[in-house]
């Protein structure tokens, strides 16, 4: 995009009415090609000033989360006593704008199971979205306190309670679409990486749901700016409009960007309250979890010998032609957990390896055994009726001690400490 269409889009009147409507009690910056911000504090006062930002080399604006009473006078050290109000914006950060698109719904799903109408959608003109709901729906007293003085806490808590309230349907609408192995090639990630602590999708290594840009004077991408990398416009989108929108709508050499959708500009008052009460309790019971201490109990703690193997690892030892990659994480991570130590780690899965049809490349293999042993933490292998595992790929042949068709083994790990607890299995197993 040349310069002199930056500055024709922006020459627009109806752009620049949004614009200054839009600036109203919020500080607005330029952004220039290097992705540095013109002076702060800054703001709109005069449409001209728009087009004179421009000129100085800004290509995009930014606008405030919080409303101010005067903008022009914030400092570092006085920005609590001009806050009037603040809005709440979700980011949807995202490689693939396809599963950005799945995330912006299920988060719009998930406002209106708490009664919110009022909240707005943009494409960010990148790859993402941001999901907003104005301050004018949020209570003005929460607890008895006022909720002007809760900025970042609570749209943070929001944030994350959010996040909590959508893991399970975002993590089943990802895996409808997309395998894991293409997951993790469309983030440019091992399988091992987009799966969390309990060895399942982790969605928000898919999509995550910053809450980093709920911070005090933090800005975000003003609706109808362009994006310096992309120059589309960050459009506004409806709810409704979600599937069939498609990048190309935003771009403003191809597509006539009319002024339709507004951003934040549908409140109802206390609309949100019933999501503040669940974000309330669901924060104070998540305090209090964090303070009960865990006590773990040691089950296995010798190597535990191939002949305990539940089927479903006896099943992959024996060479796959499907979910080779996926075998890898399982593997690491099962013999880990059954105490085997890296060596033999190692030389199983190569020798595994050479049983599959075709096998893996061995840089790959050696890449994912090093980010295994990278880990600090204890990953446990997926459980037994986690989507797109065992099943997807025909090992699961659940035999007595699993519980057979039942699944009372939640997780592989577990199947050799219900086979120890035979008499004489254990034994036996040894000689």
């Amino acid at each position: 995009m040349r310069l002199k269409d930056v500055y024709d889009y922006y020459s627009r009147p109806d752009v620049q009415s949004f614009l200054m409507d839009f600036s109203r009690n919020r500080e607005i910056v330029g952004v220039f090609r290097n992705g540095s911000y013109s002076t702060r504090p800054n703001t709109l006062v005069y449409p001209r000033d728009i087009l004179a930002m421009v000129k100085e080399g800004s290509l995009e604006f930014h606008s405030s989360i919080e409303r101010w009473s005067q903008p022009m006078s914030l400092r570092s050290d006085n920005y609590e006593s001009l806050r009037i109000g603040w809005d709440v914006i979700f980011d949807l950060d995202c490689k693939l704008f396809e599963h950005g698109k799945i995330a912006a719904k299920i988060l719009s799903w998930a406002l209106e199971k708490h009664g919110i109408k009022g909240y707005s959608i943009k494409f960010t003109g990148g790859t993402g979205f941001h999901v907003g709901i104005p301050w004018e729906s949020l209570p003005r007293t929460i607890d008895y306190k006022p909720s002007l003085r809760m900025f970042p806490d609570l749209p943070r808590s929001m944030g994350l309670y959010l996040r909590e309230h959508i893991r399970e349907r975002l993590e089943r609408e990802l895996l409808k679409s997309y395998q894991m192995e293409q997951l993790a090639e469309q983030t440019k990630k091992s399988v091992g990486e987009i799966s969390g602590d309990k060895s399942v999708l982790d969605p928000f290594k898919i999509v995550d749901l910053d809450t980093v840009l709920i911070s005090p004077r933090h800005l975000f991408r003003m609706p109808y700016s362009l994006n310096k990398n992309t120059f589309l416009v960050s459009l506004p989108v409806k709810p409704s409009q979600l599937d069939s929108f498609r990048k190309e709508y935003a771009d403003p050499l191809s597509h006539e960007i009319k002024i339709r959708n507004k951003f934040l500009d549908s409140p109802e008052a206390n609309e949100a309250e019933m999501l503040v009460a669940e974000t309330v309790d669901w924060s104070s019971k998540m305090r209090k979890k964090e303070e009960k201490k865990a006590i773990y109990r040691e089950r296995i703690t010798e190597a535990v010998p191939r002949e305990l193997f539940p089927p479903c690892m006896k099943n992959i030892l024996e060479g796959l032609p499907d979910g080779r990659k996926r075998s890898v994480f399982i593997l690491s991570t099962f013999l880990r957990s059954v105490k085997w130590g890296w060596a033999e780690v190692e030389k199983e899965i190569f020798e595994w390896n050479h049983k599959n049809k075709p096998p893996l490349k061995e840089n790959y293999i050696r890449g994912q055994v090093r980010w295994h042993k990278m880990q600090k933490r204890e990953i446990l292998p997926p459980g037994c009726v986690n989507t797109g595992w065992y099943e997807s790929f025909g090992v699961c042949r659940p035999d007595s001690f699993c519980g057979g068709p039942a699944k009372t083994v939640k997780n592989p790990v577990n199947y050799p400490w219900r086979k120890m607890q035979t008499p004489g299995i254990k034994k036996k197993a040894k000689r």
